[in-house]
């Protein structure tokens, strides 16, 4: 949830230099039925009614948070962090959280949900991203000010 809110606010935000986001899901809703459909729960029962009450608690829709939507509206640079051995949320995910961004770029890593050992080989990637979006005056990187 953390990478669906970094992108929410920067869809939202004009002075957001950069993102870099671990593990985004395209889409919550689908990331619930993966899920049910995993632990065998009857999804034609129950997906209306669970769906209702966590957008509800929530206070606003899957479709307004969903990175898969949000995503195209960041104007700063976006990093995809993925782990290739992800199972809740599969890698092929980040590819179609790649296609709805011309600011985003995808980096594949050797791991799951717990990227800090996966992370740790390609840190001056991550630097390197980090620094080149912060050295870019904010209106050649379409991002607002500081």
């Amino acid at each position: 949830m953390g990478a669906t809110a970094a992108l929410l606010h920067a869809a939202h935000h004009d002075d957001v230099r950069a993102v870099v986001s671990l593990s985004a899901f395209a889409h919550p809703g689908e990331v619930m039925r993966r899920f049910m459909a995993e632990k065998r729960i009857p999804q034609a029962l129950l997906v209306w009614y669970v769906f209702r009450r966590v957008q509800q608690a929530i206070g606003t829709t899957f479709d307004e948070i969903a990175p898969l939507n949000t995503l195209a509206a960041v104007r700063c640079p976006t990093l995809l962090v993925h782990g290739i051995d992800h199972h809740t949320v599969p890698v092929e995910d980040a590819y179609r959280l790649l296609t709805a961004s011309s600011q985003a770029h995808l980096l594949l890593v050797d791991g799951d949900h717990d990227l800090r050992e996966a992370l740790a080989p390609h840190g001056r990637a991550l630097v390197a991203f980090l620094s080149t979006a912060f050295e870019a005056p904010p209106e050649h990187s379409n991002c607002g000010a500081d």
